[in-house]
């Protein structure tokens, strides 16, 4: 993973629900994870992959129906996910006196997850390096390429000069290939 790549949605959403468990017990058995994994979706979605830098502008009732609960249970959700630090919003206050869609963010939380994932895959990508590094490659190695030469040249007919010097291996030679054709 370089400095602009960003883990996996599936590495991100996985991390996203061992961790709410760990860090926020008051919330493994609610339908707030499926408001998170629902909302991770969407910052990934609409940062590129980058969670932090991509708030979303979304309505209770738009996530209530996309979950299929009620708007205002969508709300006591939204508030224990708020509470537990796994996301921020606010809702502004529009000219009539009612609050408009509300800006989701990543909460400290769910920031906090995304540095391990960060850390955890630059630290794996330094002992693949070192020891995968002589294992692994896309192009042949030295010894690798004069045993694919030896190969080839087992593999090609004889020069002209050797068939007229052995009469008997050109003879077999032809009867070979009028066989297979």
């Amino acid at each position: 993973m370089g400095r602009d790549e960003s883990p996996a949605l599936d590495t991100i959403l996985a991390a996203t629900q061992f961790f709410v468990r760990q860090w926020s017990p008051d919330l493994t058995r609610t339908q707030a994870r499926d408001l998170l994994r629902f909302l991770v979706c969407r910052w990934y979605d609409a940062g590129r992959g980058h969670l932090v830098k991509s708030p979303v502008k979304l309505s209770q009732g738009t996530l209530a129906r996309k979950l299929g609960i009620s708007r205002q249970w969508c709300q006591v959700l939204l508030g224990r996910l708020r509470d537990q630090g796994w996301l921020t919003y606010y809702a502004q206050l529009l000219p009539d006196g009612m609050r408009g869609s509300c800006v989701l963010s990543a909460g400290r939380q769910l920031k906090r997850l995304l540095v391990m994932l960060a850390k955890s895959r630059r630290g794996k990508e330094k002992q693949r390096n070192s020891a995968d590094k002589l294992r692994w490659r896309i192009s042949p190695s030295p010894e690798e390429r004069k045993l694919l030469l030896i190969r080839q040249k087992e593999n090609e007919p004889p020069p002209e000069q050797t068939l007229v010097k052995i009469p008997l291996l050109k003879a077999w030679l032809e009867r070979g290939e009028t066989n297979f054709a």
